[in-house]
């Protein structure tokens, strides 16, 4: 039987490398893996489509829609969410010691629409009182400038928002304390560097995070996998292959992870973290598919919408294939999304 060939632009973790280097293979298809760096897959994808399937941003593939720009079609599969607390940088000398001090000031942002400072503004304005209207915000390059955004016109229209110049970064704009704070998926050059002049908002990230998931049951999700909808509409069965396939491949890296007769990533303390999560979040503690996710996800479309970032409200079922909704995990095949 012969195989469709399509390419697939992913990044390389542990969670998709077994998909990646060819031990797991999706059913019907002949994957041509191109790894990339998320902000270049991004903004390729979603100006571009260039890829067949490909990891992308969660809040983008929504804003898109939103905009009645169909060009893909989601996978319940998500291979990055993360934990935002501890990415909230402060210049040391600001004054900033709690979030109210961020009222009025001039935070930092590589791109409005990154599903990283979606989560951020949502959570700075539900358990702090701040709002993304009281802040100025500076968009840009973090470490480089900036080439383009992945897509035009994300930041909504009355917001304080002030494009960097040629030349200029965020982390050299922080350092030097020409803006107040930043929030980033990624931390900048300058604090890897060990500056002085930049700190974190809450030293106390890690317990911050555990207490958030505690309170409202989200791992916050980033990363979202979307088949572009022209080879969708051609191979329908092409969405629960591209499913299956991930879902394959998380498992067999999480059995490599659990390992502890070798680690399998250079973490000393791999074993405590692992068990330190699994007691918090249960056992599947990187769940793909709907039934798991509803939560999380509704949450993500709600907070989109209330920050202007969406023209209009998405609906749940809008974001994946109909046939990715009942039959690839736990659920019963009655229940749909709402």
């Amino acid at each position: 039987m012969s195989q469709l060939a399509l390419s697939l632009a992913c990044g390389d973790y542990d969670r998709t490398r077994p998909l990646l280097d060819g031990r797991v293979k999706a059913e019907g298809i002949d994957f041509t893996p191109i790894v990339l760096p998320p902000a270049e897959m991004f903004r390729r994808q979603a100006r571009h489509a260039e890829f067949a399937v490909a990891e992308f941003s969660l809040a983008t593939h929504a804003v898109l829609l939103s905009r009645g720009d169909r060009r893909f079609v989601g996978v319940p599969v998500f291979p990055s969410r993360s934990f935002r607390h501890g990415h909230i940088l402060v210049h040391a000398a600001a004054g900033i010691e709690q979030p109210g001090d961020l009222i009025g000031r001039r935070v930092g942002c590589p791109e409005y629409v990154q599903t990283a400072a979606v989560w951020v503004r949502d959570f700075l304005a539900r358990d702090h009182g701040v709002h993304p209207g009281q802040l100025e915000w500076y968009l840009g390059g973090l470490d480089e400038p900036a080439e383009e955004e992945r897509i035009e016109g994300s930041a909504p229209a009355g917001l304080q928002a002030v494009r960097l110049g040629a030349g200029e970064t965020l982390s050299d704009l922080l350092e030097r304390g020409a803006i107040d704070a930043l929030i980033s998926a990624d931390l900048p050059r300058c604090f890897l560097a060990g500056s002085p002049s930049v700190r974190r908002l809450f030293p106390d990230y890690h317990q911050r995070e555990m207490d958030y998931y505690r309170r409202t049951r989200h791992f916050p999700i980033m990363h979202v996998v979307v088949v572009r909808r022209d080879v969708y509409e051609r191979e329908p069965w092409v969405a629960r292959s591209v499913y299956k396939a991930f879902a394959a491949a998380k498992a067999l890296g999480m059995r490599q992870l659990s390992y502890s007769g070798a680690l399998a990533a250079s973490v000393p303390f791999l074993m405590h973290a692992l068990e330190e999560t699994r007691a918090l979040m249960g056992p599947d503690f990187w769940p793909y598919g709907l039934a798991a996710n509803r939560h999380t996800l509704r949450a993500l479309l709600a907070a989109l919408h209330e920050q202007g970032l969406t023209a209009r409200p998405v609906a749940l079922e809008e974001l994946f294939a109909p046939e990715t909704w009942t039959g690839l995990d736990p659920e019963p095949e009655a229940a749909r999304p709402n």
